[in-house]
């Protein structure tokens, strides 16, 4: 009886973990996770071309006191690099993904800085 019991007890936890990807997939429908961080890249999507979030990006940068160190942003795609104070390498790509929305990476010299680059998300976000 008891490997029976064992049995009952794993397909109930397979039942459970399998239901998971699909209660996280519709809070990511309804809106409530709109940033991911993966392999040391922020991604998100931000309502706004290309050219208004390297703007955005910009202005974020420099509330931040991070220098800029080159910019450029077309109808499809754009890019914002900066150096912070201790020359960590802040790395902003933007692609269209539709007429109205973007897909914005972050990323923070080599390895990432998750704390640092949701910062430098929200200023961006409020500037939009």
């Amino acid at each position: 009886m008891r490997a029976f019991d064992k049995f009952v007890i794993s397909g109930a936890s397979l039942a459970v973990l399998a239901s998971l990807p699909g209660c996280l997939a519709g809070a990511v429908a309804a809106g409530a996770v709109t940033a991911a961080y993966v392999g040391g890249d922020l991604e998100a999507h931000l309502e706004g071309s290309p050219k208004r979030i390297v703007e955005a990006s910009e202005a974020a940068l420099e509330d931040m006191d991070v220098r800029v160190v080159s910019s450029d942003a077309s109808g499809v795609d754009g890019k914002v690099v900066g150096r912070t104070a201790l020359d960590k390498k802040v790395e902003i790509t933007v692609g269209r993904e539709t007429d109205t929305t973007s897909k914005i990476s972050i990323r923070i010299d080599t390895f990432g800085d998750e704390t640092l680059s949701r910062q430098i998300l929200d200023k961006i976000r409020a500037r939009l």
